[in-house]
């Protein structure tokens, strides 16, 4: 049986589970600052995501803090942005999380197909 879109949403694919996978596969693609990270999400999410201050940058911290992240100052000698870089256990923590989130995003991409399907035809 095919979960419900909004089990989907409001289930395991949630923000709660959405940022921290996309801040861990964004620095592992490269190491960033806190700004630069919300200009990628805003890019690769179309600005469907929301994404401010007040959720990213505690999320940094709290992963840094788990240790699946490390950050330096930009400029070690003053307080500057600071540049996000995975860690070993970042690398597979986000593993886990993309393993368990895939069959969730392959249902939310057929429903949303579905959708489409039904209120203008064949699927382009």
């Amino acid at each position: 049986m095919a979960a419900r879109v909004d089990d989907v949403l409001t289930g395991p694919v949630k923000s709660k589970t959405l940022f921290p996978v996309l801040l861990l596969h964004l620095v592992k693609v490269r190491a960033d600052h806190g700004y630069g990270l919300m200009q990628r999400i805003d890019t690769l999410c179309g600005g469907l995501v929301a994404v401010n201050t007040n959720k990213i940058y505690p999320l940094l911290r709290r992963l840094e803090e788990r240790g699946f992240l490390d950050a330096t100052w930009e400029h070690p000698t003053k307080r500057s942005r600071r540049i996000y870089r995975i860690t070993p256990e970042g690398e597979a923590r986000l593993e886990r999380i993309k393993s368990a989130m895939l069959p969730y995003l392959d249902v939310l991409v057929k429903a949303v197909s579905d959708l489409k399907r039904e209120l203008y035809g064949k699927a382009s």
